[in-house]
């Protein structure tokens, strides 16, 4: 399979425009290779995972964490330099899926949530907000079925109606608009005059972590269980109170610390996350569960590479497992 045609599936499953402002989501190295039967998925792109995925005869490697925030100097030797150096030699392209992808609705991401069987959920930060628009345009002709039809079924487009003046007026999502304008013209053969106006609902949000509630209360120790069997965390700490029961439940991916003082606003009894700092801890409003960053995206990336499987005919996906930086000593 053509790689430019392998490209837009990762957007569709991770859309670049949901990244944050900070980020740095999409290809970070361009293939030379044209064409490719085999796509790894990972977590971390370190030189190790990468000459993994590329001995396997991956011709496209996606991760989680981009190799770089902001341009590098190729001008010292290092695991940047390292990687640089054989995914070029290889001819393969380097994509990252990270906030487009931490903030999918739905998404992988929510894995744990939905393991758990949160009802009544919401995001705990929303990183962007949109409404669909309205764009309206005049044909002297009744637009026929057959082509309504190819319009409304174009993804992003929520409605496709024409009055018996000849006005069509189309409502659709404004980040879909220019393939849908430039399909609209290549159906009439000329360009329309648009009137374009945006909606004031309904409002579509992507965002980072989750709340919601548990199908049943459960003791902590029983969370606490739950918890170490569904993320493969046999050891983790937790700082705050620790509640009689759990009710109520927040959590995030990666580095979510930040977030609880929104997770105890949303009444959450705990907030599951990574990489939580000395006074965070010592500060926390609620019962805060650090089970350590590689967990819950390390599964995230396995399941999005199931995903990305079901959607590739043709190509063959794998995951490549990860190894937690993090390793344990206990005294005998």
């Amino acid at each position: 399979m053509k790689i430019k045609d392998i490209l837009p599936f990762f957007r569709k499953l991770a859309p670049e425009e949901n990244q944050s402002s900070w980020d740095n989501c999409g290809v970070q190295i361009a293939a030379a290779l044209e064409e490719t039967d085999k796509v790894a998925v990972c977590l971390e792109p370190t030189p190790e995972m990468v000459d993994k995925c590329l001995d396997w005869g991956a011709g496209a490697i996606l991760t989680h964490h981009p190799l770089y925030m902001k341009p590098k100097p190729l001008d010292s030797t290092g695991m940047y330099w390292e990687v640089v150096r054989s995914v070029m030699n290889a001819g393969a392209v380097l994509y990252s899926a990270h906030t487009s992808l931490d903030t999918r609705p739905g998404g992988p991401a929510f894995w744990l949530g939905q393991d758990l069987g949160l009802t009544d959920t919401r995001f705990l930060e929303v990183e962007h907000s949109a409404t669909p628009i309205e764009v309206s345009f005049h044909v002297n002709e009744p637009i026929e079925r057959e082509t309504a039809n190819v319009w409304a079924n174009h993804a992003g487009i929520h409605s496709v109606s024409q009055s018996n003046a000849g006005e069509v007026r189309v409502i659709c999502d404004e980040s879909a608009w220019g393939e849908i304008a430039s399909g609209i013209e290549f159906s009439l053969g000329k360009r329309p005059l648009f009137y374009i106006r945006s909606l004031t609902g309904p409002r579509s949000d992507v965002g980072f972590g989750e709340v919601g509630t548990l199908p049943e209360p459960m003791q902590w120790e029983d969370f606490a269980d739950k918890l170490a069997e569904l993320t493969g965390c046999e050891v983790f700490s937790f700082s705050g109170k620790q509640p009689e029961t759990v009710t109520r439940v927040a959590y995030c991916g990666g580095s979510g610390s930040s977030l609880v003082g929104k997770a105890a606003k949303a009444g959450a009894d705990v907030l599951v996350t990574g990489d939580v700092k000395y006074h965070g801890a010592v500060e926390t409003p609620i019962c805060l569960v650090d089970v350590g960053h590689f967990s819950l995206e390390e599964e995230m990336m396995r399941r999005f590479a199931a995903e990305l499987d079901g959607e590739l005919d043709g190509v063959e996906v794998k995951f490549f497992q990860g190894v937690d930086p993090f390793q344990f000593h206990v005294k005998q």
